[in-house]
C-alpha cells in the first residue's frame, strides 16, 4: 500500500478506528517518513500524536524533534534530549542531521558537549570521530580538546603507565577534578578487560579509592572481578564474593559460583549458591550444582532430594538428575492431541488473516498477524489456535502458544514442541553423514524453531542457520558439489548443516557439547574454552561456558537430542542413534589443552585440524555483552 501522503485524512481516520490493526504501526510508520521528506511538519505531528506508538529510534526521535523545531513546538526536554543523542560516541542517522545543524547554529553544541562526546566515543573506541569532533570543535572556536584526546589515546594504549604516574604523586589524586577522574576511571576499564590482575594490584594501591564516585568504584570492582572470572584467574571467586553489594548483581553471582566450579571447589561452590538470592539459587541450574556439591562433600541424601525434585521435568538438569540417581527419564505417557471445538477460533478475523498471510506465503506478516490473534482471542481459545497451527503444520507458531499457554511441560503438548517436518530429508541427510537424525532435528529447532526463512543480524540464513562463508567451506569440504546454493532452502540448508555438523563431530572426536558450542559459536571459541592443564567434567565444562548464549544452546540442544531419540525409538533412554545411552554419558570429561606430558606408555598422539572453518560461523557475544538473537521461542 503507497501511503505517499496523498490522502492524509484517510490515514488519519484509519488509524483512529483500528489503531490496534495488525498493519497500523507499519502504516503510520512509512507515512511518518514519506510526511518527513515532503517537509510537511504539520501533517506529521498530526500523525505522530495517534496510537499505535512507535519505537523511540534515533531515526523516529530526530524526525520529530525536526517536526517540532520547524512548528515552533520544540520543548527544552526535547532540545537536551537532542544534545544527548548527538552527544553519544556513534555517529547517527542522517535523519538526525537537521536538528543536529539547528543545535549547532543556536550554539547548543558547547565545549561541554564536545568534550562528552569525545570522552564517550574514545571509551567506546571510535577514535576517528574523535578526532573529527575536534576539527567540527576548532571551526566553532572551541579549543583545548587537542590535549583530551592526546591523554585519552595515552591512556588508551596504555592505561597502567597512566594510572602509575597518578599514584606517584598521592597529592594529585586528592586534587583531582572531574575531568581527570573520568580518566581514571576509563583507564581502570581498558585495563581490567586486558589484564585484571595489573587493574586489582593498581585499585587496591590506593586505599582512597582514587577519590572516585561510589558508583565508578562499583563499576571498576565489578569489571575487575568478572573479567578475572572470563579469564579463569584463580582469584576470580575471592573478588567476586567479596565485592559490596552496590557492586552484585545476577552476573556477579552466577560468575562467583562458576568460578568456584571451574575449579571444582564444592565447598566455596555452596557458600556461592548460598549466598544468591532465593529465586536465583532455586532455579534448577543451581539446585543441580548444589546437590552436586552436596555428593562431592558427603552429604549424599541432600543431593538425592535435590535431584529428585528435579527429575519431575524432562529437560537437561532433570536427565542429569536422573542419571545420578540411576532412574529413568520422567518421560511423558503422551496422549493423543485434544479433540476441540475450533469454530469459534477460526471465526475470528484476526485468526483468518494469519493464515490467509501463510497460504499466501508471507511469512512475516503471517507471523505478525498471528501474535496479533494470540493477543485478541480469548485465553480460553489458545488451546483450539494451537490446534488449529498444528494441523497445517505451522511449527514454529505451535511451540509459541504452547509457550504462551505455559503448557511446554504438558504431555498434551510436549510431542507438539518436537515436531518431525523434513523428516526424508532429515534422516537421509543425517545417514549420510554419519550423525544421529535427533541430534539434527535438535540442531534445527533451536537454531530456527523450523523457520526457513529466517535470517539472524550477524547473517545466519534458513533452516541450520549457516553463515554464507560456512556453508561455502563446508559445500567444499564435504564435496558437496552444490552450486547456486539458496540458504533457505530446506534440502540446501540440511545439507549443508548434517555435514558441517559432521565434520564438528569429527573433528572433536565426537564429544557432542564441544561440537554443539562450536556450531554456535565456532571453533576458535571452543579452542580459548578448553580447560588448560587438567580435564574437566563435561557437565562443569558445558556449564562454565564463556557466553551465556553458547551455554544455554549447549544444553537445550544436548536435551533436545535425547527427546528426540526417545521418540524415534519409544523407548528411553537408550538411543541407538547417539553414541552414548544417557546423557550424562555424552557429557564425556573435556581434555585440556595442555595436557601433562606423557609417559613412555602414552603413544596416542591428537590430531591436529589444521584446514579450519571460517570463524564468521560464530554467532554469539561475550556474557558481558548483549546475547545474539535466538529464534527458539520456549525452553526445551
Amino acid at each position: 500500500m503507497d501511503v505517499a501522503g496523498q490522502n492524509v485524512p484517510a490515514v488519519r481516520d484509519f488509524l483512529q478506528a483500528h489503531p490496534d490493526y495488525i498493519f497500523s504501526q507499519n502504516l503510520k510508520a512509512r507515512l511518518l517518513t514519506r510526511l518527513n521528506r515532503q517537509k510537511n511538519f504539520t501533517d506529521y505531528q498530526t500523525i505522530e500524536a495517534l496510537p499505535p506508538a512507535l519505537k523511540a529510534t534515533p531515526t523516529r526521535l530526530c524526525q520529530s524533534w525536526q517536526a517540532a523545531e520547524q512548528t515552533a513546538t520544540l520543548t527544552p526536554e526535547q532540545i537536551a534530549a537532542a544534545e544527548q543523542l548527538w552527544a553519544e560516541g556513534r555517529s547517527q542517522p542522517e535523519a538526525c542531521n537537521p536538528i543536529f545543524a539547528w543545535l549547532k547554529t543556536k550554539g547548543n553544541l558547547n565545549a561541554a558537549l564536545y568534550a562528552q562526546r569525545i570522552r564517550v566515543s574514545l571509551a567506546e573506541g571510535n577514535t576517528t570521530l574523535a578526532d573529527y569532533l575536534v576539527r567540527e570543535a576548532q571551526k566553532q572556536k572551541i579549543t583545548g580538546l587537542n590535549s583530551l584526546v592526546t591523554q585519552w589515546k595515552t591512556a588508551q594504549a596504555d592505561p597502567a603507565a597512566v594510572l602509575q604516574a597518578a599514584l606517584a604523586s598521592h597529592p594529585a589524586i586528592k586534587a583531582a577534578d572531574a575531568d581527570q577522574q573520568a580518566l581514571w576511571t576509563q583507564a581502570f576499564i581498558w585495563l581490567a578487560k586486558s589484564n585484571p590482575q595489573a587493574a586489582d594490584t593498581l585499585w587496591t594501591s590506593n586505599p582512597a579509592h582514587w577519590g572516585l564516585s561510589t558508583d565508578a568504584q562499583a563499576k571498576i570492582t565489578q569489571l575487575i572481578a568478572l573479567k578475572a572470572a572470563y579469564t579463569r584467574l584463580p582469584q576470580a571467586y575471592g573478588w567476586l564474593m567479596a565485592l559490596p553489594a552496590s557492586a552484585q548483581n545476577q552476573e556477579t553471582q552466577t560468575w562467583a559460583a562458576r568460578a568456584a566450579l571451574r575449579s571444582e571447589d564444592w565447598p566455596n561452590l555452596k557458600v556461592a549458591i548460598a549466598a544468591m538470592p532465593v529465586d536465583l539459587s532455586q532455579t534448577p541450574e543451581w539446585q543441580y550444582w548444589w546437590a552436586r556439591a552436596d555428593a562431592k562433600l558427603g552429604d549424599n541424601e541432600g543431593a538425592k532430594a535435590r535431584w529428585q525434585a528435579l527429575t519431575l521435568t524432562p529437560d537437561y538438569y532433570g536427565f542429569l538428575a536422573a542419571d545420578r540417581l540411576d532412574i529413568a527419564y520422567p518421560w511423558p505417557k503422551i496422549p493423543p492431541l485434544p479433540t476441540l471445538d475450533t469454530t469459534a477460533v477460526q471465526q475470528n478475523p484476526m485468526v483468518q488473516l494469519a493464515f490467509y498471510l501463510r497460504a499466501a506465503d508471507l511469512p512475516d506478516d503471517a507471523r505478525r498477524a498471528f501474535s496479533a490473534a494470540l493477543d485478541d482471542i480469548p485465553v480460553a481459545q489458545i488451546p483450539a489456535l494451537t490446534l488449529l497451527a498444528e494441523q497445517v503444520g505451522w511449527h514454529d507458531r505451535v511451540s509459541i502458544a504452547i509457550a504462551r499457554m505455559k503448557k511446554q511441560d504438558d504431555p498434551t503438548w510436549f510431542a507438539a514442541r518436537f515436531p518431525t517436518p523434513w523428516q526424508p530429508i532429515v534422516d537421509a541427510k543425517a545417514q549420510a553423514q554419519g550423525v544421529a537424525s535427533s541430534w539434527l532435528y535438535a540442531v534445527i529447532r533451536r537454531e530456527s524453531l523450523f523457520m526457513s526463512d529466517v535470517g539472524s543480524g550477524a547473517g545466519a540464513q534458513g533452516l541450520m542457520q549457516l553463515m554464507p562463508t560456512t556453508a561455502d567451506w563446508i559445500n567444499r569440504k564435504a564435496g558437496l558439489g552444490l552450486t547456486g546454493m539458496n540458504l533457505h532452502d530446506p534440502q540446501t540448508s540440511i545439507t549443508l548443516g548434517s555435514a558441517y555438523l559432521s565434520y564438528l563431530n569429527g573433528r572433536y572426536a565426537g564429544q557432542m557439547p564441544l561440537a554443539i558450542a562450536a556450531y554456535n559459536a565456532g571453533p576458535g571459541r571452543v579452542k580459548q574454552w578448553l580447560p588448560e592443564n587438567r580435564a574437566l567434567p563435561g557437565d562443569v565444562w558445558v556449564d562454565t561456558i564463556l557466553f551465556d548464549e553458547t551455554r544455554n544452546y549447549v544444553r537445550a540442544v544436548l536435551s533436545a537430542t535425547l527427546i528426540y531419540a526417545w521418540r524415534e525409538a519409544k523407548a528411553a533412554p537408550k538411543p541407538a542413534s547417539l553414541p552414548a545411552d544417557n546423557l550424562l554419558a555424552l557429557l564425556s570429561p573435556v581434555a585440556p589443552l595442555n595436557p601433562p606430558a606423557p609417559s613412555a606408555t602414552d603413544t596416542a598422539q591428537p590430531v591436529a585440524d589444521t584446514k579450519a572453518p571460517p570463524a564468521t560461523q560464530a554467532k554469539t557475544m561475550p556474557a558481558s555483552e548483549p546475547a545474539a538473537i535466538t529464534v527458539s521461542a520456549d525452553s526445551p
